[in-house]
């Protein structure tokens, strides 16, 4: 990983999302204000990219849950070998069932203007990071988000606790979803266990990287204009019959219930999924291509 100027990148991210959240307090005629506090820190490691969308998700879901205006405060500092950042805003709040839910993928508060994954990939970047994140927040009393990164200077961590706990050898995997919010965030959920992703949009563009690269699993959501899940995990299995294949669908649940299952499909799993779902389905998915279906795990 590189080094992170924090203080830098958030002077970066506000100025990046000004423009936005200015026009929308002109729009709504409300004022909404930004204020800095940025102590003089070490650098920490990580990546420069990836930490500013963490940077300008918090900003914007401050500005979401201030609808009627108030004051942003970014904050770091110090903190014996870590670097703390608060992000506070005076907004609404949450309800401790929020609270608690607000990092699941595809959980909104926002009914259908909101897709529940901004948060959820907050948190899965942070994780790559091993950065924590915690929620301090009250109802009409505004939140305030407290990420800790160990700073440049602290002891690295072993490579035996960096990873999670039982989990598989680093894999070369293919994401295919026409979502670009669901790729990113399964992407997510599999670069935390240390595997190599590759994303397509849409099923024809998924046959493509799948025919130019060497990959250990194919990951397909099933609805997709130009080629549905089907069919793409029809033609995966036509060039390579023993490639593991998972098939990512809202309609997971009703395809269990029925006992519903593509013949060149190896698991259906139904979205929304978490990183535990996820973990156990690919397990499944590689251990059901070793061994006969009753030696492997449920």
């Amino acid at each position: 990983m590189d080094t992170v100027d924090l203080n830098a990148l958030i002077e970066e991210a506000i100025s990046l999302t000004e423009p936005s959240w200015k026009a929308q307090a002109e729009s709504r005629s409300i004022s909404i204000t930004v204020q800095k506090d940025l102590q003089k820190i070490s650098t920490v490691a990580g990546n420069g990219a990836e930490l500013r969308e963490v940077l300008t998700n918090l900003i914007f879901n401050a500005v979401d849950a201030m609808p009627k205006g108030g004051n942003i405060s970014l904050r770091t500092r110090g903190d014996g070998n870590q670097v703390v950042l608060e992000v506070s805003d005076t907004g609404k709040g949450m309800t401790e069932e929020v609270r608690q839910r607000c990092f699941e993928p595809f959980f909104t508060t926002k009914g259908a203007h909101g897709t529940g994954l901004g948060l959820s990939m907050v948190h899965g970047i942070l994780q790559r990071h091993q950065a924590t994140i915690e929620i301090k927040s009250e109802v009409d009393k505004g939140s305030t988000f407290i990420i800790r990164f160990r700073s440049q200077t602290a002891q690295p961590q072993s490579a035996s606790t960096a990873q999670p706990a039982n989990t598989l050898q680093n894999l070369h995997v293919l994401v295919v979803d026409d979502e670009a919010m669901v790729r990113n965030v399964v992407g997510e959920f599999l670069k935390i266990d240390g595997h190599v992703v590759q994303t397509a949009d849409g099923g024809r563009d998924g046959l493509e990287k799948f025919h130019k690269d060497q990959f250990d699993l194919v990951l397909v959501d099933r609805a997709m204009p130009d080629m549905n899940g089907d069919q793409v995990a029809s033609a995966i299995k036509s060039t390579n019959p023993s490639m593991p294949v998972v098939m990512l669908t809202g309609f997971g649940s009703m395809m269990e219930a029925s006992g519903e299952r593509p013949s060149s499909v190896d698991l259906v799993v139904g979205k929304p999924v978490t990183i535990c779902d996820l973990r156990a389905a690919v397990s499944k998915a590689l251990t059901a291509h070793a061994a006969s279906p009753a030696e492997c795990a449920t």
